[in-house]
């Protein structure tokens, strides 16, 4: 019987909700804590049975099962986190047993995958690369092959536009917040709208697509609005330094 391929580690930022499934509380530290670094929740349990109570009413992405334990062992764990709660969530075999005995098992009890103790870092990381998405990459603030066409290189013109955009920043920002408060959608959309134009020829393509989103959306209520503007500003600030820094090469 052959094995999954655990050898490659992975190329891209995971995100995603673990739990791990372990009664022996140096290995749920050594797994939580390296879940951690890579920047992957995580929750632990300590058995079988407080494993299937806890997918009762929360959902993870995987699931790291110990083989033995007390109360309730992985792999009546797993049969029953298959065929009573019907979840096809990934489950991972974590245990000390030789793979060619321990791996049939696991597999006809509904497991995806294995990993052998010690756990090695490696196969730990090609596995979480396997099974959890990929954290949205967030674009850059600032389009610099748009800004390169918009301004053909030229640093004078990226100077007029960044002293452009500076001048009316405050009165932009002032008119919107100000429209909030007087619940005035109407006039917010107005001021969105032109302002959009500003961020687009800074090259703000990102920011413009955000602000997009808050104009004619009366699903959206005016505190949301207004938290999402003031993230907004803030992503502004930081593009604004990333453009200064490319005007000073």
């Amino acid at each position: 019987m052959s094995f999954p391929n655990l050898q490659q580690p992975p190329s891209t930022e995971l995100a995603g909700q673990v739990l791990i499934v372990e009664d022996n509380l140096i290995n749920q530290a050594f797994l939580s804590t390296l879940l951690r670094k890579y920047g992957i929740s995580n929750a632990v349990v300590n058995n079988g049975l407080e494993a299937v109570n806890f997918l009762k009413t929360e959902t993870v992405d995987l699931v790291l099962m110990d083989i033995q334990m007390p109360v309730m062992d992985g792999l009546m764990a797993t049969r029953m986190i298959r065929e009573q709660l019907q979840l096809t969530v990934p489950i991972v075999a974590v245990t000390s047993n030789p793979e060619f005995d321990a791996w049939p098992r696991c597999l006809a009890a509904g497991m995806n995958d294995f990993l052998s103790k010690p756990v090695q870092k490696r196969r730990l990381e090609a596995v979480l690369q396997r099974f959890l998405p990929e954290k949205e990459q967030k674009p850059p603030v600032i389009d610099r092959a748009y800004l390169e066409e918009m301004t053909g290189g030229s640093s004078e013109l990226l100077n007029e536009l960044i002293d452009f955009f500076k001048n009316e920043l405050p009165n932009n920002r002032q008119a919107l917040f100000d429209a909030l408060e007087q619940q005035n959608r109407e006039e917010f959309d107005r001021v969105a709208h032109r302002f959009r134009s500003s961020l687009n020829s800074i090259a703000m393509l990102g920011l413009a697509a955000e602000l997009k989103k808050l104009e004619r959306n009366p699903a959206l209520p005016d505190d949301e609005i207004r938290e999402k503007l003031t993230i907004l500003f803030g992503e502004i600030a930081v593009g604004l330094k990333t453009l200064d820094e490319v005007d000073n090469r």
